[in-house]
């Protein structure tokens, strides 16, 4: 811990020179052994002179400059270009006013015939860590709620259902509030939401439950996504890869979500009929950043 402070103290110091942190250093060293430069690797894209896109394209773009280090930082600029989107879609129907815009969004490219569903692959393999997250956030809502738990709950309710929340509730919030259970309940029900993530048939409180894919999608779209962005945002987390606990671990939450973001700006890109890419395109750089992800980092779930 007292190195990691005085390495940022140093690093503050000395800049604008640089150095790596220790998570950094063994994720530049995982690439150089897999003889890559960076786990993602943005689509190729035809050139056209369309405003919207490029309005788009240029968060895209700018997140490129954060990585191979920094996937959080890459995904904050992501989200700036899908939520712009979101609201575009809010804004283009009054018959969803009423309805989240994350919801909007999900329900649009579920049912919009020239997107490629890329990223329904991508959930079955999402990072434990990140169901870790999201299942602290889900029992503080009630254990320990701020201003902003109401909405993440009501969105939470509209996706897994009321049943399954309340379910979920009754099995953990004694446990949670337990302080020395709190971190053993964490991961079961981590373990649970990656089940229910995955799409896999689950039983609690006596009642089965199985979202569809869609469903899933739309967890994620309205939770987990704006969840990553709205705490480093508010500043309720510190920075992770500059922590005296930061592993190469770490990387795999920030570097799923990148992708998982990245293939939804990219039916955007489609369904918005732009012409910039095909669909064959999006399912290949959907499955490519996966495939990379798991080469170089698969390894660290059960690390």
């Amino acid at each position: 811990m007292t190195d990691v402070r005085k390495s940022r103290t140093r690093f503050n110091n000395i800049w604008p020179a640089k150095f790596l942190f220790p998570a950094e250093e063994a994720l530049v060293h995982r690439l150089a052994k897999h003889n890559l430069t960076s786990i993602f690797l943005p689509t190729q894209l035809k050139h056209v002179e369309d405003h919207g896109f490029h309005s788009l394209l240029a968060h895209c773009i700018d997140a490129l400059d954060y990585l191979p280090l920094r996937p959080d930082f890459a995904f904050d600029q992501i989200w700036k270009a899908l939520d712009a989107e979101f609201f575009r879609l809010v804004d283009a129907s009054a018959t969803t006013r009423a309805q989240s815009r994350f919801s909007v969004f999900a329900a649009y490219i579920a049912s919009e015939s020239n997107c490629s569903s890329s990223h329904l692959v991508l959930a079955p393999h999402i990072p434990l860590q990140s169901c870790e997250f999201f299942a602290k956030r889900l029992l503080d809502s009630t254990a320990d709620p701020n201003e902003h738990s109401e909405q993440f709950v009501k969105r939470v309710k509209a996706t897994l259902g009321e049943s399954l929340l309340a379910d979920i509730h009754t099995k953990y919030d004694a446990d949670w509030v337990t302080p020395d259970k709190r971190a053993s309940t964490q991961r079961k029900l981590g373990g649970l939401l990656k089940l229910i993530i995955g799409g896999k048939n689950v039983t609690l409180g006596g009642n089965a439950y199985q979202l569809s894919p869609a469903e899933v999608a739309r967890l994620l779209i309205s939770t987990v996504l704006p969840q990553f962005r709205n705490e480093r945002f508010h500043g309720n987390v510190r920075p992770p890869f500059r922590s005296s606990s930061a592993t190469l671990k770490t990387y795999v939450h920030s570097y799923f979500l990148l992708i998982y973001a990245y293939a939804l700006i990219c039916e955007v890109f489609l369904y918005r009929r732009f012409g910039v890419l095909s669909t064959q395109d999006v399912v290949d750089t959907t499955n490519a950043n996966l495939n990379r992800l798991l080469q170089v980092l698969g390894d660290q779930e059960s690390a």
